[in-house]
């Protein structure tokens, strides 16, 4: 793995998390205060984590096993809320 491949593969990664996070706290505070518009803008996040995983699992070079894990995650992800 070549340095840019890796700084790519960070910066795609920390991305995924910062979005599974937004997506889960906004859709959280979305509950909690009955707000539609937040509820929507909750599943846009989510519609961003999953572009991002999906460039994970097209562009880095991880071994297949964790890009097997980005998507199972991803998939959890919707189905816990």
């Amino acid at each position: 793995m070549s340095e840019i491949s890796l700084l790519q593969s960070a910066l795609l990664l920390g991305l995924y998390v910062a979005l599974a996070g937004s997506y889960g706290l906004v859709y959280t505070i979305a509950r909690i205060q009955d707000a539609i518009n937040l509820y929507r803008l909750s599943f846009v996040l989510y519609g961003l984590h999953g572009l991002t995983a999906i460039a994970i699992v097209a562009w880095t070079p991880l071994h297949i096993g964790w890009k097997g894990l980005i998507v199972a995650s991803s998939a959890a992800f919707l189905v816990i809320p």
